[in-house]
């Protein structure tokens, strides 16, 4: 039961996470910001894909946990990350306008 709860509801929590971080950053905090929180999960996502990619042949159970971050948490965040800090950028500039 909790793989099943892992894999349904750790995609919906790290998306709005990452749409409510994107937002915030991008409306009101810096583009700077807003580039290095992408570029930091980018980085945690490369080291998962590194894990993933280091795993042998007859270990494949020990590569369950990167893949469930990976996919079920880190690129959803980012993918979330990206359309909310386009969406708060162009609040921002439409604010200021």
């Amino acid at each position: 039961m909790v793989d099943i709860a892992t894999f349904a509801y750790l995609p919906l929590i790290s998306l709005m996470l990452g749409i409510v971080t994107g937002f915030v950053a991008g409306r009101w905090i810096s583009v700077r910001a807003l580039l290095w929180l992408i570029g930091l999960t980018s980085a945690v996502a490369l080291a998962l894909i590194i894990m993933l990619a280091g795993v042998q042949t007859g270990e494949e159970e020990q590569a369950f946990g990167p893949f469930v971050w990976l996919t079920g948490s880190v690129l959803p965040f980012l993918f979330a990350v990206i359309m909310g800090g386009i969406g708060g950028r162009s609040l921002a500039a439409r604010a200021n306008a």
